[in-house]
């Protein structure tokens, strides 16, 4: 009888994604919906218009802390909800202080768990017609 083996194999555990917004609440906007989009694997519809609207505040030491948070309180809310968030208004948004509205539905499949906004690679950039980031998220 042999032993047996094993082997280490590639596998990719990380998405990364380039959001832009014309202002700081458009470009949080955006990267909500594109969390929902790989969250559903298609172009994130609206909820239900009877769905539940949600408040979400949160504070956070600078601008990229807070847009990690963000992300993070919508996987949070998405994995004990079990909703995928597709209306997402940024009431108001500073370097350090986020105030939302967002409503979601409960998709009969998820084609991707996220597990996780990260810090890796994280940056935001103004320039004269707005906001930029590159986002990498733990699925």
């Amino acid at each position: 009888m042999q032993p047996g083996t094993y082997q280490f194999e590639p596998h990719t555990a990380e998405v990364q994604f380039r959001v832009e917004g014309t202002s700081l609440p458009e470009l949080f906007e955006e990267s909500g919906y594109a969390l929902a989009e790989l969250m559903l694997g298609e172009s994130p519809p609206e909820p239900p218009r009877d769905a539940e609207e949600e408040q979400v505040t949160l504070e956070s030491a600078d601008t990229e802390a807070l847009l990690v948070d963000w992300l993070n309180e919508l996987i949070s809310r998405a994995d004990t909800k079990k909703r995928v968030y597709t209306h997402i208004v940024v009431d108001d948004v500073s370097e350090r202080k986020l105030r939302a509205r967002i409503r979601g539905f409960t998709p009969e499949v998820l084609k991707t768990a996220v597990k996780a906004a990260t810090f890796h690679g994280l940056e935001i950039r103004e320039h004269e017609e707005g906001f930029n980031a590159t986002v990498v998220l733990d699925v």
